[in-house]
């Protein structure tokens, strides 16, 4: 017995740099359960270590836990200012912090609580958040927060109802659609069917049918709320939904639905609109960029430089959807191990694609999301065994003794899809390229049309400064400018102006006279009285003019002489 090896030490627990995962955990990762925050936290740990060229100091993707959302919220936070200082040491343990230029992305998981059409609780369901270019919010640069989630939500009503008619019953069978509803891999079709008994029973909706991108699905789910079948000669009417199962790979808007079977009835065309960011996207969306603004204000590297919590786009991409109710953490943690395989340059120009473009990206589907889950098991069940073989916990040193069970770890967490990945960057640049093509021709034609209009003003400044101009030369010249009423100031003060030389020379011709002779003098002043009290009247006119009171006084004077040369001859 003594030569028997010893026996393996059990082990419970497996930890990477932090991150724990014990047997209940593992087993988490059989067929139809759900994947927890802590295989989520040591996933991503061991893809951030292994997969950018074997080092975590290379990552482009940081991750701040699966617990990251439900703290930032918590102590009711209204906001992802508030919020911060629930987890302002979170971004701490990161190198350089979480605008170290290394991160050109970081993930966070969120798990949210679903609620039925009650308001029950209906479970938890994960997707990711991947903010794209943090930092952008500070440099001027594009930013955004993309929302991937594998099971989609939206609905369509119609008002009024899609028709439908049974063929040949000359509209007496009938069938209406009023909504049609799409949760992730179902699509669920309100409808309400009615038939005379003319025909017989109605045609049973189970047997229906829906027909999208080359693809049938059938054998739907029947909820029934009126279930009368009807028979020959009596009325029938069913009233429910039809719930579909779609297969993952289907990203249409567009649906045809085919009542009672194919060939029965007329088919009707169901139209969704595009995915549109839910309630809660919006406030993740607000939240991750009020938190990006703090965290920048506190830690950033230029403190100085405002961030812009406005800045990061906030969409949702159309990514496969999947096709069970317990794989959506699977595809968290498929997205964000592919984003580490990212190059950085990569991840900061998907800040600018269009949802068209992110539509072809290879998102992966419930395939691949399959048989990343059982690598996954298989794994954890290597690494349990090698941790139990050398008595150690420690997966990082186990890693580092046993470069062989390092490469099988990197190939549970990898695909080799970089071949998909070279295609799509290359059609992401051409986008780009496009983009800024048009952009620069957009901009060209600005500036045409900016330069007209200022042609334009220019000429009409040009137009009014000659016409000033030429009024003022009018001005000058005493002329009267055109399109203005005469006045008679400027003939009063043309009389005025040739009044006042007689004034003068009259003063000087009575100089003379009044040195002759007083007796002269004296009936000159009592002449001047009596002329002034004359005059006087004249003064309370409104408006005398001045050169009337010049020819009265001319007068005055000449009879004042006429009557000094008669005395002198007496």
């Amino acid at each position: 017995n003594s030569s028997l090896p010893p026996m393996p030490t059990p082990v419970s627990e497996l930890v990477f740099r932090r991150a724990a995962i014990n047997l209940t955990d593992a087993a988490r990762l059989g067929e139809g359960e759900d994947l927890n925050d802590a295989l989520l936290d040591f996933f991503v740990k061991l893809g951030q270590a292994l997969i950018p060229k074997g080092s975590v100091d290379e990552a482009p993707v940081s991750y701040l836990g699966a617990l990251f959302w439900k703290q930032l919220i918590s102590a009711f936070a209204n906001s992802g200012e508030e919020g911060w200082k629930n987890v302002q040491n979170w971004a701490k343990r990161k190198a350089g912090g979480l605008f170290n230029k290394q991160y050109t992305a970081f993930a966070v998981p969120i798990n949210e609580d679903l609620k039925d059409d009650k308001g029950q609780d209906a479970g938890n369901h994960w997707w990711l958040a991947l903010v794209l270019n943090p930092a952008g919010g500070a440099r001027g640069e594009p930013t955004a927060v993309m929302c991937l989630d594998s099971m989609q939500r939206r609905e369509k009503q119609f008002n009024p109802a899609l028709r439908s008619t049974c063929l040949g019953s000359t509209n007496r069978y009938a069938v209406e659609v009023t909504k049609v509803e799409q949760a992730g891999y179902l699509l669920i079709v309100s409808f309400d069917a009615q038939g005379d008994g003319s025909m017989g029973p109605l045609h049973r909706p189970e047997s229906s049918t829906i027909r999208v991108g080359g693809i049938e699905c059938s054998n739907p789910e029947l909820g029934l709320r009126i279930n009368m079948p009807g028979g020959i000669d009596v009325a029938g009417r069913f009233q429910g939904t039809l719930t579909f199962p779609l297969d993952g790979r289907v990203r249409s808007s567009i649906f045809e639905l085919h009542y009672g079977g194919n060939g029965k009835y007329t088919p009707m065309k169901l139209e969704f609109d595009t995915f549109e960011l839910t309630k809660l996207q919006k406030t993740v969306s607000r939240y991750l960029s009020g938190y990006c603004a703090k965290e920048w204000e506190v830690n950033g590297p230029a403190k100085a430089v405002r961030f812009d919590k406005q800045a990061p786009r906030a969409l949702v991409a159309d990514v496969h959807q999947q096709e069970n109710l317990n794989d959506c953490g699977v595809f968290v943690l498929e997205n964000t191990l592919r984003s580490l395989s990212m190059q950085s340059s990569f991840l900061k120009r998907m800040a600018e694609a269009s949802p068209e473009v992110l539509k072809t990206f290879p998102w992966p589907s419930q395939e691949d999301i399959t048989s990343r889950k059982l690598k996954l098991k298989s794994i954890v069940a290597r690494l349990f065994a090698a941790s139990a073989e050398k008595g150690l916990n420690d997966v990082d040193k186990l890693l580092k003794d046993d470069p062989e069970l390092q490469a099988e770890t990197l190939r549970s967490l990898t695909d080799g899809n970089q071949a998909e990945l070279d295609k799509w960057s290359g059609q992401l640049q051409k986008e780009l390229a496009a983009r800024q093509v048009e952009k620069e021709k957009a901009e060209a034609e600005q500036r045409e049309r900016d330069a007209i209009a200022q042609a334009r003003r220019d000429e009409e400044r040009r137009k009014r400064e000659e016409e000033e101009k030429r009024k003022e030369e009018v001005r000058l010249q005493g002329k009267k400018p055109p399109g203005t009423r005469g006045s008679s100031s400027g003939s009063a003060s043309r009389s005025r102006s040739r009044a006042r030389p007689a004034r003068v020379e009259k003063k000087k011709k009575k100089q003379p006279s009044e040195s002759r002779s007083r007796s002269s003098d004296k009936s000159d002043s009592r002449a001047r009285g009596k002329k002034q009290k004359k005059k006087a009247p004249a003064k309370k006119k409104r408006s005398p003019s001045p050169a009337s009171d010049s020819r009265s006084e001319s007068r005055s004077e000449s009879r004042d002489r006429r009557s000094r040369t008669k005395k002198r001859r007496r």
